[in-house]
């Protein structure tokens, strides 16, 4: 990031998520599209970190690349989260020094269990690949199978899909929020006491939803 930071090329926009879930603050395809009109030809979007519900950042990319920490843990944390499940591209990130045997071995760990989430036709089996962002070492051969993902999802009609179900996906991320929005508004003068009322036992959470909505029923009538 010392490098890049100070590249002529290059342009950085720290976004916080602002408690978003997703792992990505809520305009980030706002702030994509800004960065390509403005002539990027590549856009990196790094997450606050991946978790159960921090992987809608698959929704919004063409290729979904999970870095991993061996002997962090993260073998067990990946498999468990399902980030296998969505994930392009797999990288072992600190393959160096007195670490290299312990990603060279999570390496051959993750491209077992790949397999097990992998339809044996699949146009795109994700590769596990190891690398070190201190010495340079495989940076190049991940950013080279980036770029073979995006040209075997391209020949096989999938790119141009991924790209019509990611504006599928924004347009009702979008209609969630604002409802969700407006909903907040609309009861706003009721919340306080239908929360105490379920906090304190005299009302089940299903009568309390069902309650609110039709409150907000009532408002937009």
């Amino acid at each position: 990031m010392a490098h890049l930071s100070v590249h002529p090329n290059a342009f950085i926009r720290p976004s916080p998520s602002q408690g978003s879930l997703g792992g990505v603050h809520r305009k980030t395809r706002e702030t994509m599209l800004l960065c390509e009109a403005a002539g990027f030809d590549v856009v990196i979007v790094e997450t606050v970190g991946v978790g159960q519900s921090e992987t809608r950042v698959a929704d919004m990319v063409d290729t979904f690349l999970v870095l991993m920490l061996a002997g962090a843990g993260d073998e067990l944390q990946g498999i468990k989260k399902g980030i296998l499940e969505v994930a392009d591209l797999l990288a072992i990130n600190k393959a160096d020094g007195d670490n290299k045997t312990a990603a060279e071995r999570a390496r051959r760990d993750y491209k077992n269990a790949i397999h097990l989430f992998s339809a044996h036709d699949a146009t795109w089996v994700p590769p596990v690949k190891t690398c070190s962002a201190l010495t340079g070492e495989g940076i190049t051969e991940v950013w080279d199978t980036v770029l073979e993902h995006r040209r075997v999802t391209t020949e096989a009609g999938l790119f141009d899909r991924r790209r019509a179900d990611q504006q599928r996906h924004w347009l009702w991320d979008i209609v969630s929020q604002e409802w969700m929005a407006r909903f907040k508004e609309r009861t706003a003068s009721r919340v306080h006491d239908i929360e105490a009322l379920v906090m304190q036992g005299k009302l089940t959470p299903t009568s309390g939803a069902l309650t609110l909505l039709d409150l907000a029923d009532d408002e937009h009538t």
